[in-house]
């Protein structure tokens, strides 16, 4: 499904990236681990087509990202990939149902299909009832979990998480960290977490170490 071939970034002269390959297929959660700087975000940013590689390719579904133009990625996205960050991103003014159901609209869905599917998805990570709630009724933990419901509600093939529990206590890291794995495989998607924390990485199938020497197995 993903297949990263030899990829490399630098940036101001200074290996960030250096020929990272991995092969991912659909069912598998895999972690990669590191410290802030090491280039985490950057390898997400390159998978989804947000950034350019200066070497390598990134292919998905047999399909190389890089060989496409900017619309051609963004459709890629926007009916491919479901994205969690740390900083949740869930927008204010909409209600926890209007965010969850977003990306559908963005895809030319119907009212009644985004309602369904949005109703369905925050039921399935555990906020039935707060469809009508904003945001800024929800704590911490809550928010993250409409970030997830608002990444898998299109049915998406591959999901990238970016240190999604690092704004959260612990309690509420394990569960977001639980709910997330169980909803990536629920939807027999591929997912890439990845995060400075061995204990989140201990959730996935799969686990690598990203160093300035490369990506290594745990």
């Amino acid at each position: 499904m993903l297949d990263i071939a030899a990829i490399g970034k630098r940036f101001d002269g200074r290996a960030v990236l250096g020929s990272i390959s991995l092969r991912i297929g659909a069912g598998e959660y895999v972690a990669v681990v590191g410290e802030s700087g090491v280039g985490k975000s950057t390898l997400l940013n390159i998978i989804a087509g947000l950034e350019p590689a200066d070497s390598g390719t990134v292919s998905f579904l047999d399909t190389e990202i890089s060989a496409l133009d900017d619309d051609a990625r963004t459709v890629l996205r926007r009916e491919n990939f479901g994205f969690v960050f740390q900083a949740f991103h869930v927008l204010p003014h909409l209600t926890v149902q209007q965010n969850v159901g977003l990306p559908l609209l963005l895809r030319g869905f119907e009212a009644n299909d985004i309602e369904r599917k949005a109703r369905q998805t925050i039921s399935a990570v555990g906020l039935g009832g707060r469809e009508n709630s904003m945001p800024r009724e929800l704590s911490g933990g809550e928010l993250q979990r409409v970030a997830i419901a608002r990444a898998l509600v299109g049915e998406p093939k591959l999901v990238l998480a970016d240190e999604p529990t690092g704004n959260l206590d612990q309690e509420n890291a394990r569960q977001v960290l639980a709910l997330l794995r169980d909803q990536v495989k629920a939807h027999g998607a591929a997912g890439i977490l990845v995060t400075h924390s061995e204990a989140a990485a201990a959730t996935c199938d799969r686990r690598y170490r990203l160093t300035s020497a490369g990506l290594s197995p745990l």
